[in-house]
Parts: C-alpha cells; structure tokens; sequence
C-alpha cells in the first residue's frame, strides 16, 4: 500500500509539472499575442473603440449570475464522484447539469438578444460605432451561450488531472484565432466585430475537442436523459449558490471598472483602461489557470481523506505560485513605463504605468495565494468565503461611486478605479483567505502567514534590485527591456529559490529538469 501510494503520489507531481509546463507555454503565447496584436488593433479601430472590448465582455459577464450556482460546483460533484467510484452518481450529476444548462441558455440568448437592441440606450456609444458594437456585443453573446451549453463536458481532463491537454488546446485555438484575426484586419476595412467572429471560430474548435477528449478520457460518463434528475441540480445548486454571491462580488469590484468609465468620464478614458488592465489581467489569468492545476490533486487527496498530504500540497502549491509569481510582477513594476512608452507610442505611457501599477500592487499577496481559493469549494464551504467577498465588494463599489461623483479630475477618476480595489482586495487576502482557509482544513490560523511573508519580501527584493539596474544600466529600448528582462529573470529565480522553496521543493524541480533534458 505505501509503495502504491508513493506511485501515486509521483505521478500525480510528475503531471502536475506537465500541467504547469504547458499552462507557462499557453501564457507566453498569450503574452507574445497582445504583445503584437494590441498595438495593430488600436490602430486600426482606436482607442475609443478598443474599450467597448472588454465592455461588451463584461456585460455579458453579468449573465453568469443566472449559472454560477448550477456550474461553480459541478466539476467538483462528478470528480468526487467518479474517485469515489461511484459512475452512476457521476453520470447523474453531468446529465442533469447539462440539460439544465440548455434551459439556461435559451434564457440568456433571449436576453442578450433584446439588449443588443437597446444597447445605445444602455450606454455611450459614439454614432458611428454603433452598428459595429452591436455586432461585436452580440457575437460574443453567441459564445458566451456555446460555452454554456457544452462547458460540463470538459470534465474529463480535470477529473484525469490533464490539463495540459487543455492548455495544448488553448494553444492550437488561440493560433487559430490570431490567423484569422489578421486576415479580417489585414484584408478588409477594419470592424470590431471581427474579435467577436474570430472568437465563435475559436470556440467551435474548442468545443470539438472538449467532446473528444472528454469521450476519450472519461468513458464511463456518459450524458442521458434518463439520467436526468432535478434534485441533482437542486443539491449542486445549494452547494454554488453563495459562489453567485462571490460572483456578484467581483462584478461590483471588478467587473463595473469599465462600465463606471463609460458612464462617467468617457469612451477614451474606458478604452484607456481597457488598455491598463491588458497586462495584469493577463499575469492574473495565468496564475489562475496555475493555481488550477493542484486543484485535481487537491479534490482527490481530499476525497481520499489524506488531509496530511493535502495541507503538503496546498503549502508547497503556495511556494511554487509565489516562485513564479515574483518574475512577471517584478518586471511590469521596474520596467513598465519603458514598455508602455515604446509599445503604445502614442498613448500616455506614464498613465499607463501608473495605472497598471495601481492595479497590480495587490497582486503582490494575492497570486501566490491563489491555491488557496480551491479550499472552499473541495471542502464545500464557500458560505462565509462569499459573504466576506460581497461585503468586500460592496466597499469598493460604494467608495469607487462616492469618489466619481465626488471628483471632477478625469485622471483622478481613472486612479481612482485602478486602485480602490487593490486597496480592499490587499486587506482580504491578507487577513480572510489564509486564517479561514486554514480553519476549514483544521489547521493552525497562521499557517500560511510564514509563506504570504516571505512571497511579499521576495517581490520587493527582485523588484528593487530590477528598479536600480534600470536607473543605472538602461535606456529605453527594447534592447534595454530584454536586458532588463534577463536580469530580473535571473536573479528572480536565484532570490526564489533561496527565500521561498524548501530543499525537498529544489530538489523535486532538479529532478524535475533533468528528467525533461534526459
């Protein structure tokens, strides 16, 4: 039995390590992607109209509040299921989900169908972008319900703990995606309802080879109608209900930034920080998708009722995420203005900086923890998780609202929302997440203070040393930003690897390495 367990325990690493590999290429592709094709679609449509983008995605956000109770938990349910080998149950859960998702879809697509009629009505659009941001708004709608309709068959490579295949899949769509992408702006007069058509086609692929994958790895799931059952839906339903508060709570935090420039400033000022929040966003999705990776072993060790193993994993996924987190946020701290000053000529790049700074400083405590969020889903308490998330956004949001109103600067306005909800969130992720975190799992309150500390000190070291070698060795080039690069990269690596991990943690990277070079 301890040499099984031990089998199984390096090969669920050794995938983890596969997992983070491949998500690390899907981030740099994406990376590589705004990188080139920001720069050529403000361009061609501008800034104004760059900004009803991201708008018109975070408005059809907004319908997720009719799915978040059914979908935040449904994976978890079937991989539980299927661990504990009980397939009847699991095949329950996933027809009933996905039955139920159709209902909603209909719903949803019905609804967008009459706000994409009135959409002028609802916000500022200048006249001439009309008929382009009615289209843009909705084929993304049409996306929005696709992923819907078909998203709890891509089960299957969490419950096999395979998401690199997922992220090889991301890959090979988000490729598509930029070809065609480049075709439509580089052949034809320029539109913004080509990123709505170029994501429809992404999608199809997607969906395609979620099914096949999802036949391939998990056989014994199967999607019935007999197997249909409302008070499957009703029992996953209770358990994600309060992830539709969590829900709400980013969109009064987070998901209104947009929509508050539109209504109070103006469409540049939206598309300006539309811009700003490109790069964080991005740093912030990566180590989202990072952090889901331990999650499949987190559900299984906690299935298993291995909760010494799981308190292991968490710490240690802890360290990895802070290990990698130092790099990227070290670099948009030193070298963000020489970034924004040669990548968007004509913009304000000492704007830019500024605000992404703002927006980004939280992160500092929040990307190394975000394992940690997985705690309340495996052990299915999300109760007081989303109570204290909504009481958090309704701060932000009422203090965003007071201080647009109160103030009459537009760049004050832009600061404003850049840094109110660093400021909250810091707060949150410093104090609730790992004392709660660590009470549903049993553990000592601080138990993860040490780790939240050392990530902190790290950061600020690689960052000041990137800052000073800045001042002194570099000029704004690209050739200086890549030198730039390289130093923060190394000696990030070298100050992480002394501050953060554990010998066991070098030891498991080295090998690691030299299993992938032999």
């Amino acid at each position: 039995m301890a040499v099984k367990s031990l089998g199984n325990e390096r090969s669920a690493r050794r995938q983890m390590a596969v997992n983070m590999l491949s998500g690390v290429c899907v981030f740099t592709l994406n990376l590589c992607v705004s990188f080139f094709l920001t720069p050529f679609i403000v361009e061609k449509i501008g800034t104004d109209a760059y900004g009803y983008i991201g708008l018109s995605n975070n408005i059809i956000g907004y319908s997720s509040l009719l799915t978040i109770a059914v979908n935040s938990m449904a994976g978890r349910f079937i991989t539980v299921k299927v661990h504990e080998g009980l397939s009847e149950d699991a095949n329950k859960y996933m027809s009933s989900i996905f039955y139920i998702n159709l209902l909603l879809s209909a719903i949803i697509l019905l609804a967008l169908a009459v706000v994409t009629a009135f959409l002028p009505e609802l916000i500022n659009i200048p006249e001439a972008l009309v008929g382009d941001v009615q289209a843009l708004f909705a084929m993304l709608g049409v996306s929005s319900v696709l992923g819907l309709m078909t998203g709890v068959i891509s089960v299957g490579a969490f419950i096999r703990n395979r998401l690199d295949i997922t992220n090889i899949r991301n890959v090979v769509g988000s490729f598509i995606r930029v070809i065609l992408m480049l075709l439509l702006f580089g052949l034809f007069v320029p539109h913004l309802w080509y990123i709505g058509l170029t994501v429809i086609v992404m999608d199809v692929y997607i969906i395609g080879s979620n099914y096949y994958f999802y036949r391939l790895l998990t056989p014994e799931l199967h999607v019935k109608w007999k197997y249909f059952d409302f008070k499957y839906v009703k029992e996953v339903t209770a358990a994600g209900a309060w992830n539709l508060i969590s829900r709400l709570s980013e969109m009064l935090s987070r998901g209104f930034d947009l929509l508050l420039a539109n209504l109070f400033i103006n469409a540049n000022a939206m598309g300006i920080l539309s811009i700003t929040q490109i790069i964080p966003m991005m740093i912030l999705g990566f180590f989202s998708m990072l952090s889901g990776n331990f999650a499949p072993e987190f559900t299984r060790l906690y299935a298993i009722k291995d909760f010494n193993g799981l308190k292991a994993e968490l710490l240690r996924a802890v360290r990895v995420t802070g290990f990698f987190s130092c790099i990227p946020l070290s670099l948009l701290f030193a070298y963000g203005d020489m970034f924004f000053k040669l990548w968007l000529p004509t913009e304000d790049a000492a704007l830019l900086y500024r605000l992404s700074c703002l927006g980004s400083l939280g992160m500092i405590f929040a990307i190394p923890q975000e394992p940690l969020w997985a705690i309340f889903t495996i052990t299915n308490k999300v109760k007081k998780s989303s109570i204290n998330l909504f009481l958090n956004s309704i701060a932000i949001f009422a203090t965003v609202l007071l201080l647009m109103l109160l103030c009459t600067d537009d760049i004050t306005k832009l600061l404003v929302l850049a840094s109110v909800r660093t400021f909250y969130g810091s707060i949150r992720v410093t104090t609730f997440l790992p004392i709660y975190g660590a009470v549903c799992l049993g553990l000592s309150k601080w138990c993860f203070f040490p780790v939240i500390i050392k990530n902190a000190i790290n950061i600020g070291v690689v960052t000041a040393a990137s800052i000073l070698f800045k001042i002194f060795f570099l000029d704004v080039s690209w050739i200086g930003i890549l030198a730039g690069c390289v130093f923060t990269t190394a000696i990030g690596i070298g100050v992480s690897t002394v501050v953060l991990l554990t010998h066991s943690d070098r030891k498991y990277l080295v090998t690691r390495i030299k299993d992938r070079i032999g």
